[in-house]
């Protein structure tokens, strides 16, 4: 019989070494392109937080700087302060570690179908002595509904009135001179107490004390503070020195509830705060004719793609008087 066995032919090993090498090739190929991808995935991720984090710290900024009271911001260094117009802002005012305002009580304003103050005073009814008449007001709302809760207190804080028509308040005003009770002087502002719905009680003597039709009403000061000075661009609280790391970064803190005019200040230990944005590595800011300009920038670190890198990224925000 005849032998009906099959030979089938078989990859030399010649072909069997190329194959081989082709898929060595392509596999540390696919291999780094898998590497890249994830570095890349990485990185991607940390600039949509960090400018993620930039955004919503210099909008949270610029918020609450559109109430300031025109001619109450200042900044500060190691505690004397200057006012906003004395600062360039392509120059590094990093040495000025502390923003500071007045602002008026929007909260109350706008918080009620009646609003807390209506913004306007009855001239006819109205003097230092026997207190400030603002038909439309619903000023004992605002004791027990609005201010108390803001102030996470049982008791209303010490108010300022401040009338838009002062001269002092109006005009440039130079540090020797400043009076809304950053120094002492509280030239520019009644501290008040609410009397009724619609009056409020001033302690300024009838002599001293300048009334117009139009005023805002102020609850608490607020000042944004650097802080951690010494802390890395890897979130490092601690302050101490690495060799070789990469420069400083520091942190925003948000301080309120503190009225200057009644001698409370943003350093007080009483004083409310809480953190802004981390790993922060410029903050900036400059009026010029009552437009406020600010600039953020921040920074985080990637450290687990290879070699470490920093992703930064910078905000700026023009606020409007």
């Amino acid at each position: 019989m005849k032998n009906l066995t099959h030979h089938k032919k078989a990859f030399s090993l010649l072909e069997l070494i190329f194959v081989i090498i082709i898929l060595g090739i392509v596999s540390s190929i696919g291999a780094t392109i898998l590497a890249q991808l994830y570095e890349n995935h990485i990185v991607q991720r940390a600039m949509h937080r960090v400018t993620s984090k930039t955004e919503l710290a210099i909008n949270q900024i610029a918020n609450r700087l559109s109430y300031r009271i025109n001619n109450s911001v200042i900044t500060r260094r190691t505690g004397t302060f200057a006012p906003l117009t004395d600062m360039l802002f392509n120059t590094n005012n990093r040495d000025r570690t502390t923003l500071e305002w007045i602002g008026y009580d929007n909260e109350s304003f706008s918080a009620q179908r009646r609003p807390g103050w209506s913004g306007y005073c009855d001239l006819s009814a109205s003097s230092a002595a026997g207190g400030i008449s603002t038909p439309g007001s619903n000023l004992q709302g605002i004791s027990e509904d609005i201010l108390k809760n803001l102030s996470n207190s049982t008791a209303v804080p010490p108010l300022a009135l401040l009338f838009s028509l002062n001269g002092n308040l109006d005009a440039g005003i130079v540090p020797s001179s400043q009076c809304f009770g950053y120094d002492g002087n509280t030239s520019c502002i009644h501290q008040v107490t609410i009397t009724n719905d619609t009056t409020l009680g001033t302690n300024r003597a009838a002599a001293t004390a300048h009334i117009s039709d139009h005023y805002k009403l102020a609850w608490s000061a607020f000042a944004i503070v650097s802080v951690n000075e010494d802390a890395l661009y890897n979130d490092v609280r601690d302050g101490a020195e690495v060799s070789g790391e990469n420069p400083r970064s520091f942190d925003l803190e948000f301080r309120y509830n503190y009225q200057p005019w009644a001698g409370t200040f943003y350093d007080d230990t009483n004083t409310a705060r809480s953190t802004i944005i981390r790993n922060v590595t410029s903050f900036k800011y400059a009026e010029l004719g009552g437009t406020l300009r600010i600039k953020l920038c921040a920074t985080e670190r990637v450290g687990d793609v290879g070699s470490s890198v920093n992703v930064s990224v910078c905000k700026e925000k023009v606020v409007m008087r």
